[in-house]
């Protein structure tokens, strides 16, 4: 009997993490996210692409902020799938940059956005935004 709960303990254990590990393209957050009331230097247009590969997630992301005549584009950049799900990418500018937190729920997209000047002449802020799926 003992041995039987050590088999089906074992046999648990090695099924669990290939299940909690599984991760389905395209991920939730893929496509194109918009905030329509983002004032100047604020988030307006969040764009990710996913794929899987050979059990791996690749993910990329581009940001828009707000900006006069048109949006301010921040290029294609790697992001990092976190293990509750979320998405993490670092956005490096020359004056100044934004780490960005991204979580779908539905048809929203929840962006928590640090704002980091470069030379730390100024502190860092924090906002989050809630975009619309285009």
């Amino acid at each position: 009997m003992r041995m039987l709960i050590l088999v089906a303990g074992m046999f648990l254990l090695l099924v669990a993490p290939s299940q909690a590990q599984r991760v389905y393209c395209p991920l939730p957050e893929d496509g194109t996210w918009v905030y329509s009331d983002a004032k100047p230097k604020e988030i307006s247009r969040i764009e990710v692409e996913s794929k899987c590969e050979n059990e791996q997630v690749f993910v990329r992301v581009r940001a828009f902020t707000s900006c006069i005549p048109r949006d301010c584009k921040w290029g294609w950049t790697k992001a990092d799938l976190r293990s509750d799900g979320a998405i993490d990418v670092l956005l490096i500018g020359f004056l100044s940059s934004k780490q960005i937190t991204l979580k779908a729920f539905g048809d929203m997209l929840d962006a928590h956005v640090v704002n980091i000047v470069n030379d730390l002449s100024e502190p860092r802020t924090e906002k989050t935004y809630n975009l619309n799926r285009k």
